[in-house]
């Protein structure tokens, strides 16, 4: 033990003496503990280490509280980043007012998003919820099913999957001939024609029509039937796809960054991450 300093209530010596262990002590411990092999036994078959503790032994726990949740931010697209402990709920992140203010992004609204702690039958759960941003709440999504109008970010830029109805063929008329009456398909009998729309910042759309049930979306046009000009997006990045129930489905293909879905508010499981406005989020619960 090192020569740590003798501390009561006031931090001075007392007489009761209480020598403090180091961080290096406290280091080691763990460490020690981790390395010991499940299998090691004292002569008499009883598990041990050198220090007399049992390798099974739990690290603290507190019994009170949920499990911690951790929040980091990541930037420049590199994994560390600043790391934050949920100590409350509801949790705001925004660019004027907040638990966490990113100021610097234009993109981020004044209250942006929250992160919540839920109890539901002793089930512990975190949730993310948007706070009716103007620019949105994304998170990283492997399989997603696609809704009219839903918002997506692949790359650096936003699109938008769209579903529209066939309209009728023109009727050709002939005045020499009687006219005859023709019906307007219901809308039983009308073909959803799907789209990927491009949504630029000047308000002008780049449409991508989906003409058959498998679509590639990525960068090499050898490989893909959406190119996207985009140095972020992978040479095949993304699968959007019809099921068998005739439901379209956006799938990620181990792209670097991913493919990002617009949400109003979802369950965050153990890990997850989302973006808001260019910063993006990483989640996890201990």
């Amino acid at each position: 033990m090192s020569d740590g300093k003798l501390a009561g209530s006031d931090g001075e010596r007392q007489s009761s003496g209480t020598v403090l262990e180091s961080a290096d002590e406290v280091r080691r411990a763990i460490d020690d503990a981790r390395n010991v092999p499940k299998s090691a036994k004292d002569s008499s078959g009883n598990h041990s280490t050198s220090s007399g503790q049992s390798p099974e032994t739990q690290s603290f726990r507190p019994r009170n509280r949920p499990p911690m949740a951790i929040l980091r931010l990541h930037f420049d697209g590199e994994e560390d980043g600043q790391e934050i402990a949920l100590l409350t709920s509801p949790y705001v992140i925004g660019r004027i007012e907040g638990n966490l203010v990113v100021e610097h992004d234009s993109e981020i609204s004044g209250r942006h998003a929250e992160l919540v702690r839920l109890n539901e039958d002793g089930r512990h759960f975190w949730q993310l919820r948007d706070l009716k941003s103007t620019n949105g709440t994304f998170v990283r999504a492997g399989l997603a099913m696609m809704k009219d109008q839903q918002e997506i970010l692949i790359g650096g830029k936003r699109y938008r999957f769209q579903t529209e109805e066939m309209d009728a063929e023109p009727v050709q008329h002939d005045h020499s001939a009687t006219r005859k009456s023709q019906a307007i398909p219901s809308s039983g009998q009308r073909r959803p024609l799907p789209s990927l729309v491009e949504v630029g910042d000047s308000g002008k759309e780049t449409r991508f029509a989906l003409t058959s049930d498998e679509t590639w979306i990525g960068r090499d046009p050898r490989l893909c039937s959406i190119t996207l000009d985009d140095p972020m997006v992978s040479s095949r990045h993304a699968r959007l796809y019809r099921d068998k129930k005739n439901r379209w489905l956006l799938a990620n293909a181990r792209s670097l960054n991913g493919v990002w879905l617009r949400v109003n508010r979802i369950d965050l499981g153990a890990n997850a991450q989302f973006q808001i406005g260019e910063q993006r989020f990483s989640f996890r619960i201990l």
